[in-house]
């Protein structure tokens, strides 16, 4: 997958969690919640931050055959996720191997 598709899908994992209610403990593509919610301020349209640790941490270890599947999904704009940012993220977090979709 090109770092930009994964990034995406990596944005709709988090906009996926931010739609279930926080009371709920969820394991989206083998990312918690609290994953989810940590590479959300990387991807924000309004002052984006550098991906944290956690974040990162956790794009490792994402089932990336499960995150293809939400590629395409509508919702990416209403979360206020900025895509370009979102095809940032591998390189920003030294991910330069991750699968292909």
């Amino acid at each position: 997958m090109t770092s930009k598709k994964m990034a995406i899908m990596v944005i709709v994992m988090v906009m996926a969690s931010l739609v279930i209610e926080r009371s709920v403990a969820i394991d989206l593509c083998g990312m918690t919640q609290a994953e989810l919610n940590e590479c959300l301020p990387a991807v924000s349209k309004n002052n984006p931050k550098s991906p944290s640790q956690l974040c990162c941490n956790a794009l490792k270890h994402a089932d990336y055959t499960c995150l293809c599947g939400y590629k395409n999904s509508p919702w990416l704009g209403s979360f206020g996720v900025d895509p370009k940012l979102a095809s940032g993220l591998p390189k920003e977090c030294d991910l330069a191997n991750a699968p292909a979709c």
